[in-house]
């Protein structure tokens, strides 16, 4: 009985002493003008757990933002990893993409310690609209963080900067000084 209390324990101490493998994105605000640059960034912690590589594609549409930089850190003192190149493609619509990560262990290495910020994508507001922001999940880009395959994107609104904002209420006024005074 003794020893079934002993293996109890250590399993207990053991299971409360796991953590799981997060993965985040988000934005520096909610609410962008036209013009304005978006920062998203992507934080992650492996929870201790080894991996060879991690990629993530972040999907978004592409006629309301356009590119900016795409930057990812290497990861902590445990594991080599080589930074692989970040791509992007404009279909100036939906399916248009930034990497946030494309990196591997160096040969024979695995690779762990990586909590905190793993990836900063900038992108431009171009257009009025809601951006959604998702984790790409289809082969070959989908998403891998230390065993994770899906995590929660993010959102953001594009509002018109506040001098056209003003200019289309000045012309809306107009408009309707002009229909009262012609019903005379």
């Amino acid at each position: 009985m003794k020893t079934l209390l002993v293996s109890f324990m250590c399993v207990t101490a053991i299971a409360s002493a796991a953590h799981g493998v997060s993965l985040a994105v988000s934005s520096d605000k909610l609410t962008y003008n036209v013009g304005e640059t978006i920062t998203l960034t992507v934080s992650g912690d492996d929870a201790g757990v080894t991996a060879y590589g991690i990629h993530g594609r972040l999907i978004y549409d592409g006629s309301l933002v356009d590119h900016g930089s795409r930057t990812q850190n290497r990861a902590g003192p445990v594991g080599v990893w080589v930074v692989g190149p970040l791509n992007a493609v404009d279909t100036n619509g939906p399916g248009s993409f930034s990497d946030a990560m494309n990196q591997s262990a160096a040969a024979g290495t695995d690779a762990a310690n990586y909590p905190g910020v793993v990836s900063v994508v900038t992108l431009i507001a171009q257009a009025v609209g809601l951006v959604d922001v998702q984790w790409g999940t289809t082969d070959p880009n989908q998403l891998y963080f230390f065993g994770v395959t899906s995590a929660p994107g993010t959102s953001f609104t594009i509002v018109p900067e506040p001098a056209t904002a003003a200019l289309l209420a000045l012309g809306l006024v107009a408009l309707a000084a002009l229909r009262r005074g012609g019903s005379r």
